[in-house]
């Protein structure tokens, strides 16, 4: 213990603050201020007088900038004094978010605990930190504290012996006082992130089957949005709402669940959202709480909610590892919802402990900033910040085995950050997806650092979420404007180039590759209930749902849909329920039932995607060569396509009324009716119902004729 704490500190009639390399800021009770204020920089030996750089009168306090001491040390403790003894304690201000303070902490090395059997290195980044005790939490209810020393930029205790399964939490000085903190690098934790566990890697659930197959062109991809609990509540079984929940297959259902149904549908990449351990719920009391889990606290930590064990230092690891395995056994591959943007709440956050005012984002005046909506910004563009992002990410791709990742307000992170972490991920698995929201919210970062949609050429290896496409299909949720789908006359200008993957004249991406295509996804509404919302009869949000998806489906870029979607799912009309219990979010498989019909839809057009590579385009070049739209067939509710194959063509034709309209495609065959998978020998054919019609015209081979 420092002997500056033998020095009694009742009231702080000074509070200091260094605020850069070249100021302190004091903040002076004006009951004890005078004209001749003197101010000393004490370290419990020496005082040293600073230098008055300027005096401000506030409405609560005085201000005075004085100039900072060369020879300070962040780690170690000083008080501030006056000419008349009055004291304060000396604080990390806002220095920490200078850019050399950046430059010279920044550590790139092992962090968290590095296990072995015959002991255990613990190490944890804080450049202000002026005392670290490690607590040893043992089996038997004992408990042993050390001292942790800094060592070239981070903190470090080895302890020998073997801790394997033991708990442990750090005591962190920053200021005067004491704060406990779990280990931002922790991959073990108990419930509810009170303490972490050392855990043994070799101990961990081995994973049998490889990854499936893909070509990682992201057009390749039709990607299925879903949440473990809402997933797996529905079903008669002690691991509903876990992980493992969705590894059974409950007959009573009437049809397969869990695993089984996702396999059933032809999907590629299933999206989980956050699996990490997150705020908002109790992880042993199950019921008690309802979160979808964007409110991280341990990243490198599977949810405890999600797992039947939160207490055992390895049930929820391995119930992740165990999952994501059989998914890969049925030919599926997982993506992991991440959400680097923002944190539940700053003062629970680790890393915000150890370093106060590093993490997160504040405008010219030092206040916090809320574009996110949750009252905090992740500074992403800090060093060490960038660096855990990408630590996150290449640790569950090694570990996990994870194939892709959804950023979460994407356009709140900084471009370099994202290109630092893709390089890194490219190294691990270059097949890896990495796609997000990148709308542009004002927050105290530069545009052109952005991640957003606007900026997408500075990242072409991202896609993002095509809200243009949403709201042309769907219809727009703020103004409250039908889509397409219902029934809308267009001039098709947006239509042609959604279908054409949002990348021909400039529309909005670079590649097909860069656009997610959907109309519905956890946020919101649910397609069906902003249907109900805009006043439809219930037909008609049936056919428009229906149609949504066949276009999803038939367009070039990236399919994506959301869990439930297929059926028709509905929130009971709540808009965001992104913490609401009961019957709300949950995946109804007797409304499943019902529209069996309709799933046959998803899952034919899925077979008729996979067989014709046309609609998987993989560049704008190649779009611009092979589809083209049809004028001559093309009026306010028809618009018609041709895709150019090299032994065939498809003649696409969307219809969004219920007139009944013939086509003539002279020699083709009709391979999708608008509601299912066919094969009918075609001359005219009556189009009825809205939909999705596909023609199939084989080419001759010339070396026949």
């Amino acid at each position: 213990m420092s002997t500056i704490w033998n020095m009694e500190l009742k009231k702080e009639s000074i509070k200091g603050y260094i605020d850069s390399y070249e100021n302190i800021t004091l903040l002076v009770d004006k009951n004890i201020d005078n004209e001749n204020k003197k101010f000393y920089l004490y370290d419990g030996k020496t005082k040293i007088e600073l230098e008055l750089i300027n005096y401000y009168k506030e409405e609560n306090f005085n201000k005075y900038i004085v100039k900072n001491s060369p020879s300070i040390s962040l780690h170690k403790d000083y008080y501030i004094l006056d000419e008349a003894k009055n004291k304060g304690y000396l604080r990390s201000g806002s220095i920490v978010r200078d850019k050399r303070f950046d430059e010279e902490n920044y550590y790139d090395g092992p962090l968290g605990v590095e296990y072995h059997k015959d002991k255990s290195i613990f190490r944890i980044w804080s450049p202000v930190a002026k005392e670290i005790i490690v607590e040893l939490i043992f089996n038997d209810d004992r408990r042993e504290k050390h001292n942790l020393s800094i060592n070239d930029k981070v903190w470090e205790y080895t302890h020998i012996g073997d801790l394997d399964g033991v708990g442990y939490i750090y005591h962190v000085r920053v200021f005067d006082k004491f704060v406990q903190v779990i280990d931002p690098y922790a991959i073990s934790s108990c419930a509810n992130a009170l303490y972490n566990y050392v855990v043994d890697q070799n101990k961990f659930y081995k994973m049998k089957y490889e990854k499936p197959a893909f070509s990682g062109n992201y057009v390749d991809s039709i990607i299925y949005e879903l949440n473990i609990k809402d997933f797996t509540q529905d079903l008669e079984s002690k691991n509903k709402g876990c992980f493992l929940g969705l590894l059974e297959n409950n007959p009573t259902k009437g049809g397969p669940t869990g695993m089984e149904y996702i396999k059933s549908l032809g999907i590629t990449h299933v999206q989980l959202l956050p699996t990490f351990d997150f705020e908002g719920v109790d992880d042993l009391d199950k019921t008690a709480k309802y979160n979808w889990g964007y409110n991280p606290i341990q990243y490198f930590v599977p949810s405890g909610w999600y797992s039947i064990n939160p207490d055992d230092p390895y049930s929820r690891i391995n119930e992740l590892l165990m999952l994501i395995d059989e998914f890969h056994k049925n030919g599926i591959r997982v993506n992991m919802d991440v959400v680097f943007n923002h944190v539940y709440e700053t003062s629970y956050l680790a890393i915000n402990k150890l370093v106060p005012g590093y993490d997160f984002r504040v405008d010219l005046g030092g206040n916090a900033s809320n574009a996110s909506g949750c009252g905090n910004v992740f500074a992403t563009e800090r060093k060490q910040v960038s660096r855990l992002v990408r630590d996150v990410l290449s640790y569950y791709a090694k570990v996990y085995n994870v194939s892709g990742f959804r950023f979460d307000l994407m356009g709140l992170l900084d471009i370099d950050t994202l290109n630092i972490a893709e390089e890194a991920l490219r190294e691990i698995d270059k097949t890896i997806m990495l796609y997000g929201e990148g709308w542009n919210m004002f927050n105290p970062l530069s545009e052109d650092l952005r991640p957003t949609i606007y900026n997408h050429k500075k990242i072409p290896g991202y896609a993002f979420f095509n809200d243009r496409f949403r709201d042309s299909i769907r219809g727009n949720q703020w103004n409250k404007m039908p889509g397409y789908s219902y029934n809308r006359e267009s001039e098709n200008f947006d239509l042609i180039n959604l279908v054409k993957g949002s990348c021909q004249d400039f529309y909005r991406f670079s590649e097909p590759s860069q656009s997610i295509n959907y109309v519905e996804c956890h946020d919101n509404y649910t397609f069906y209930d902003f249907g109900l919302a805009l006043g439809k009869e219930d037909f008609e949000v049936i056919d428009a749902g229906r149609l949504a998806l066949e276009i999803i489906l038939i367009s070039e870029g990236i399919p994506f849909i959301h869990a439930g979607q297929e059926f028709f799912r509905t929130k009971q009309g709540v808009e965001n329920s992104y913490n609401t219990r009961g019957l709300v979010n949950k995946f109804n498989y007797h409304r499943r039932d019902r529209y069996i019909d309709n799933i046959k839809t998803l899952i034919d057009l899925i077979k008729i995607r996979k067989e014709y590579d046309v609609l998987r385009l993989n560049s704008a070049k190649e779009i611009s060569m092979k589809v083209h739209v049809l004028d001559g067939i093309s009026s306010e509710h028809r618009t018609g396509f041709v895709f150019i194959g090299d032994n065939y063509d498809l003649f696409v034709v969307i219809k969004n009324n219920y007139k009944e309209e013939q086509i003539d495609f002279g020699g083709t065959r009709l391979i999708f009716d608008g509601f299912k998978k066919c094969d009918l020998e075609t001359y005219y054919y009556t189009m009825k119902n809205p939909g999705v019609y596909i023609f199939r015209k084989d080419k001759k081979n010339e070396n026949n004729w």
